[in-house]
């Protein structure tokens, strides 16, 4: 991800606390990443600064594109382990890897192992992996994986090894999507295009006030993908003066009717589907996170619902 300058809402990034398992530099956009002042990222910071030096494994939730291979590289990069090689990997590579035998050597050689949607993993597979994480224990590699709901769902319709979910949901963490991460956008959207300009080696796009006021109230459906498309836009845009709220809006393919809907309407809404999926669908616990009672929340919710009935995973 990526860099922009000009009325920089915040200042570049702010540094990151230092950590004795902390063996490389954190990139400028990880330090963004990390480094926002909203609630949402302050808990995850917390959360990885705590487990980065002592976990095995790890399972990052929430939606596409909210940061999740980021995280997983800062907990390497964290991590005692930091030293060795990342290796990010999809279920079908690892599949692959099985397939030729070579997949336990050559993770073991590995610092990290980041697991994408491992939900999809055929069973011979499930079986081969828990087998790794439980063989090698503290001398193997670390193993990240990232699944969008977590991993009960696909344990309680079958298809998903209980032993494994549990092993690598030891460790949890709820990643936030933009739309709950407002104040940080301003600063997220400078460093990307602060990264898409020197890489094009075009000159920094100068951003006006109303531009970045204007990024913090949109949805962002597509989270950090849909953050660096704009970026990129935006850089196309670079003329004699600065850039405006409307030639984001224009970016992103949107009109002021519709930015009002998505104020008063969707970022309600989206912003009350990721408390209760954070809540693991408690509705009295996300009524007090929300600060409402919960006939409130039920009002809030109008007619939408929310199925949040499997009951969470017992881990060790």
């Amino acid at each position: 991800m990526s860099e922009s300058k000009q009325h920089e809402a915040s200042p570049r990034s702010p540094a990151v606390p230092p950590s004795r398992s902390q063996g490389s530099t954190l990139s400028p956009m990880q330090t963004a990443w990390l480094a926002g002042s909203s609630a949402a990222i302050t808990r995850v910071r917390a959360q990885i600064f705590r487990a980065a030096p002592y976990f095995r494994t790890a399972l990052l939730m929430g939606e596409r594109d909210c940061g999740e291979e980021t995280a997983a590289r800062i907990l390497h990069q964290l991590s005692p382990l930091s030293h060795r090689p990342f290796v990010a990997v999809t279920s079908a590579e690892v599949q692959r890897f099985l397939g030729a035998h070579s997949f336990p050597d050559a993770v073991a050689l590995q610092g990290m192992l980041y697991l994408s949607y491992p939900e999809s993993l055929p069973r011979s597979a499930q079986t081969a992996l828990l087998r790794l994480i439980r063989k090698r224990g503290t001398q193997g590699p670390r193993i990240v994986a990232f699944a969008e709901r977590g991993l009960r769902p696909p344990v309680n319709s079958g298809c998903f090894s209980a032993q494994l979910a549990e092993s690598l949901g030891a460790l949890r963490i709820a990643l936030p999507p933009l739309c709950d991460r407002r104040e940080d956008i301003p600063a997220l959207l400078t460093e990307i295009l602060r990264d898409v300009a020197a890489q094009s080696g075009i000159t920094l796009p100068q951003l006006a006030p109303d531009l970045l006021d204007a990024a913090m109230k949109l949805p962002w459906r597509g989270n950090f993908s849909q953050l660096h498309s704009a970026a990129e836009g935006l850089t196309r845009r670079v003329g004699n003066g600065p850039l405006h709220a409307l030639d984001l809006e224009s970016e992103l393919g949107l009109d002021r009717c519709e930015i009002r809907m998505i104020r008063l309407d969707d970022v309600i809404q989206e912003h009350i589907r990721a408390v209760l999926f954070a809540c693991d669908g408690n509705k009295l616990r996300a009524a007090k996170v929300l600060g409402v009672s919960r006939s409130t929340l039920y009002r809030m919710l109008g007619t939408e619902t929310y199925s949040f009935t499997s009951a969470p995973l017992k881990v060790g």
